[in-house]
């Protein structure tokens, strides 16, 4: 990436740095070894964003700042970081690397989405790249790259619509159907669904994590955040034959391999479910059971707690569709 600005020194031998379009700055020194030391550190706050104070509005294209988005992007999952580079990377395919970013507006992000659904992406996989750019756009608002962020609109209408709660007796089913199928399955979604974790959480943890005399576990979560886990004791079942000191706890499957898995499983059991549904569930189940939500949240990995809430409104209506099964025939 090209260097977004340069050291140097004037005749009166005090040190300056040029940015932007040749616009410059003292550093009040004359000290060269201060100077690059200031310096070093104007970069990398630029590369993070930071430098707000030198402009009030940057100018900078899309690509410049995919550029210096993902260099902050600092502690988080390589996996997350990925997806943001190829969100914004297909963005700017659509609308122009150059574009500046004060530039995009939301028809351009509908235009986005429009050359999306031509290439045959489904809504969910859109919703993916917009979650990911929407990100971003918060951060350019916050570190003062743009103004006001263009409205991002999904196509899904309500989180609730992607809450789903899986009654017990169809969990029981799937259980039943997963142990039949493949053992080390039925740990995974055993697991999931008495710890609420997500997909990547479950798969990626390591037993030298995993205390069954404490019964606790620590998974990394989103932006490599760690949570203590309390492990309940169909958890330590599901565990405890298989314990060992070191390697992973679950088989090397790929995410999208367990989704499928569940997914078939689900069909088979005449369930209509997904994978992700364990955790909703397992949210939902803590909840009715009186745990405090600020628990759940904590348990949960839920950064706000107005995210938790949401699932005591999906609790509502399923008890509201339920009672409508009563007959007195």
């Amino acid at each position: 990436m090209k260097k977004p600005m340069r050291l140097f020194q004037r005749e009166n031998g005090v040190y300056y740095v040029e940015f932007g379009r040749g616009r410059k700055k003292s550093l009040n020194t004359k000290d060269q070894a201060k100077a690059l030391a200031l310096f070093r550190e104007m970069e990398k706050e630029w590369l993070r964003g930071r430098l707000v104070h030198l402009e009030n509005e940057k100018r900078i294209s899309l690509g410049e700042f995919t550029d210096a988005y993902v260099e902050s992007r600092d502690g988080i999952s390589p996996h997350t970081v990925k997806k943001d580079k190829l969100s914004l990377d297909l963005l700017a395919a659509v609308v122009g690397k150059s574009l500046p970013l004060r530039a995009l507006t939301e028809e351009r992000l509908e235009e986005f989405k429009r050359a999306c659904k031509a290439r045959g992406a489904s809504e969910i996989t859109i919703d993916g790249y917009l979650r990911h750019i929407k990100a971003a756009l918060s951060y350019a608002l916050e570190k003062g790259y743009i103004k006001k962020k263009p409205k991002v609109k999904m196509y899904r209408k309500d989180d609730h619509d992607l809450l789903r709660i899986i009654m017990p007796e169809d969990i029981k089913k799937i259980l039943a159907k997963a142990r039949e199928k493949d053992v080390e399955l039925w740990r995974l979604f055993t697991f999931y669904l008495w710890t609420a974790t997500r997909r990547r959480e479950g798969l990626g943890l390591e037993w030298p994590r995993v205390r069954l005399d404490r019964r606790t576990c620590i998974v990394r979560g989103k932006g490599g955040r760690e949570r203590l886990i309390p492990l309940l004791p169909a958890a330590v079942e599901a565990l405890e034959p298989v314990r060992k000191d070191i390697g992973r706890v679950f088989p090397a499957w790929h995410p999208d391999t367990v989704s499928h898995k569940f997914h078939e499983i689900a069909v088979a059991c005449g369930v209509n479910a997904r994978l992700h549904d364990l955790r909703h569930s397992a949210v939902s189940y803590m909840l009715a059971s009186g745990i405090p939500i600020q628990v759940v949240a904590q348990i949960a990995g839920h950064r706000q707690i107005s995210t938790t809430k949401i699932y005591t409104h999906i609790l509502e209506e399923v008890l509201v569709r339920e009672m409508q099964k009563l007959r007195f025939e």
